[in-house]
């Protein structure tokens, strides 16, 4: 009974981890998108918009809009996160989704008593141990979630084990 708890335990906080890798990357994308777009537009309206009304006080804020975008663009990495990094939460969400499949076989092989308890949690263990590494990839990655961002993954997470394992396990 007591590895059936561990697993259980494991398999919140995977899902936990998964919703909230989610949510921060789909945000980091979005504001991504918005920076990329805002750096072609300034620039492109103002050059443009001095040429076709031959306005120097047009190209005089194009030109202050271009430098601020070079300036937006040096100091990008300390505001918005990079594709790359990114690109780098996407392999810990694919991680996380094998690592919560691990974990619901394993509940399943306990509660249908193929696996006993020691062989249960030996296995648990062995999974644990491909999760420690990935711990600071996870804290390097989420640079900040608010209260109301981790009720909604809380929320998710408990829907989904209610749904998946029909009430039968309280938290």
């Amino acid at each position: 009974m007591l590895v059936r708890n561990r697993i259980w335990e494991e398999l919140k906080q995977s899902l936990v981890n998964m919703y909230c890798l989610e949510r921060y990357i789909d945000r980091g994308r979005k504001r991504l998108r918005w920076f990329n777009t805002l750096i072609i537009i300034l620039p492109t309206t103002g050059a443009l918009g001095g040429g076709i009304f031959d306005n120097k006080w047009i190209a005089i804020i194009s030109a202050i809009a271009t430098a601020l975008v070079a300036i937006l663009k040096a100091v990008l990495p300390n505001l918005i996160q990079t594709e790359q990094e990114l690109t780098e939460l996407d392999r810990l969400l694919e991680f996380y989704a094998r690592y919560k499949n691990q974990l619901e076989r394993l509940w399943y092989e306990t509660e249908t008593e193929e696996k006993n308890e020691e062989d249960a949690i030996k296995q648990l263990f062995e999974i644990k141990d491909t999760e420690s590494e990935k711990y600071s990839l996870l804290n390097k990655g989420i640079r900040s979630l608010s209260e109301r961002e981790e009720g909604k993954i809380q929320a998710k997470c408990d829907t989904y084990l209610n749904r998946a394992y029909s009430n039968n396990y309280d938290e």
